[in-house]
């Protein structure tokens, strides 16, 4: 599928540039922390109010099922990877690339070409349920591991200061006033947004879409940074990747498209649901592990493998869904 293939070397190109310039010197840590930063609280959110301030979308009761679609897509998809993640033993990041897929610079492309632009809309509704699930239940994983991290560190400093010094230390747990970050404050709006029919002026409409295109370019260009710092044989010696990659773009999807068909009867959203729970790993995972200091090295090497080996898998993946 040719679509796929150019939105594949889109992604690594931009990479690359991420990569180069951090090889090169013109990119470092800082810059890489800042830029994440503004992608989660600036141009993330602008992105989801893009999504719909900047297209004329439906609104009627046939909105209803994709929306009863996108929540079903993504509550079976947290049951699963839980289930997936506990029985392999893997750490919680895990959970979150099998869980979160790159719904709009791949999804958006590969569903409009296979099925019409008129699609395109079916698509923005599962970003808003996307960042809504992201912003609260991927968090709050990452809370709780980032909440688990600083305890064991201030454990440590305790053991190792002065007796008198040890009643001093706050503990750390998980704040639920995390969970009210710009991401899914915006994924309520753009719900407001899209329920009431409000119309928003055109200058709000352009800023929105002016901030909301860099999110991609830009989240890449971090990613492939990161991976300036990663010898690329880790990347695809890593027999867990492979594992991994098998069961997010083959194994997801399909359990996905049989436990869906008894809810959703309409045989287009079922597809749709299925190919867009098959795509590669969200760069926003990068981005909010980053945030929650989790293991960024292995998102970005995720990253990279899921999205190569999805060249192949996301057309096998519609395929499948279009003969069973």
């Amino acid at each position: 599928m040719l679509i796929v293939f150019n939105q594949m070397v889109s992604l690594f190109l931009l990479m690359l540039t991420g990569y180069l310039a951090n090889r090169s010197g013109v990119i470092d840590k800082t810059f890489e922390s800042k830029v994440s930063r503004f992608i989660v609280n600036i141009s993330l959110p602008a992105t989801i109010l893009n999504a719909v301030t900047g297209s004329d979308m439906a609104h009627d009761r046939e909105m209803l099922p994709i929306f009863v679609a996108a929540v079903s897509i993504f509550l079976v998809a947290h049951v699963i990877c839980h289930f997936i993640q506990k029985t392999i033993r893997w750490n919680t990041t895990y959970e979150l690339m099998l869980n979160y897929s790159n719904l709009g610079f791949m999804g958006i492309p590969i569903i409009s070409t296979i099925y019409g632009g008129e699609y395109v809309l079916h698509v923005s509704i599962f970003m808003m349920t996307f960042n809504l699930s992201l912003f609260s239940y991927g968090v709050y994983l990452l809370s709780k591991d980032d909440a688990k991290n600083t305890a064991a560190a201030a454990v440590s400093e305790v053991q190792a200061a002065a007796p008198e010094s040890s009643g001093s230390q706050k503990s750390s747990g998980f704040n639920v006033k995390r969970l009210l970050s710009p991401g899914i404050l915006s994924a309520f709006l753009a719900i407001g947004i899209y329920l009431l029919d409000i119309r928003l002026p055109q200058h709000a409409v352009s800023l929105f879409s002016t901030i909301g295109v860099t999110t991609t370019p830009l989240a890449m260009i971090v990613i492939g940074s990161t991976l300036a710092g990663v010898k690329f044989s880790t990347v695809f010696t890593d027999k867990e990747l492979y594992l991994f990659s098998f069961l997010k773009l083959l194994v997801l999807p399909m359990i996905t498209f049989f436990v869906l068909r008894f809810f959703i009867k309409d045989r287009t959203l079922l597809e749709i649901s299925t190919i867009l729970s098959g795509c590669p790993i969200a760069g926003n995972v990068s981005m909010l592990c980053m945030e929650y200091n989790q293991d960024v090295t292995l998102v970005s090497k995720g990253i990279c493998i899921s999205t190569l080996l999805s060249m192949i898998s996301i057309p096998i993946v519609s395929a499948l869904v279009a003969i069973l």
